[in-house]
């Protein structure tokens, strides 16, 4: 199975800086089972805190009667919405302070989608510097002319 995964890297930093953050984007059972605590723990403050609170409203609907099957529906999509939107707010959160999205790759697993962003962004090499083959000192005889032929030495 494939997954995206978005590349950002820090401001200031080129494509191919090891502190690039890969967020695969698509569903994370942690945040389906553990809504607001998964938010909370990405350093998603305002998210986590409407995510908090709306699992506690969801639990006092469940506790009145009459009303729990709005609470459960209230904690469903609070835990659906977060596991599926979830990494994309983590993005957009690291692009709202000056992160860069570098690429979007489509792989099997992390360590595909690393390999595949650092080989399209890995510096150029430098080419191999191509050596003149060194004269032969040994005989002091004088090349013969190269008539027309430009870069014939004579052998």
């Amino acid at each position: 199975m494939t997954a995206s995964f978005l590349i950002l890297t820090p401001p200031g930093e080129p494509a191919a800086t090891e502190s690039a953050a890969f967020v695969r984007d698509g569903f994370r059972w942690t945040a389906f089972f553990f809504p607001a605590l998964w938010l909370l723990a990405h350093r998603l403050w305002l998210w986590g805190a409407i995510a908090l609170a709306l699992q506690i409203a969801a639990t006092v609907l469940t506790g009145s009667p009459g009303l729990e099957l709005a609470g459960w529906t209230l904690a469903l999509t609070v835990s659906v919405l977060t596991a599926l939107e979830g990494p994309y707010a983590l993005a957009r959160a690291r692009e709202a302070s000056d992160w860069t999205l570098r690429s979007v790759i489509t792989a099997r697993d992390l360590e595909t989608a690393e390999h595949i962003y650092y080989s399209e962004h890995a510096p150029p090499e430098k080419p191999a510097a191509y050596a003149l083959p060194a004269s032969d000192t040994s005989s002091k005889a004088a090349p013969p002319p190269a008539i027309g032929l430009l870069g014939y030495d004579g052998d």
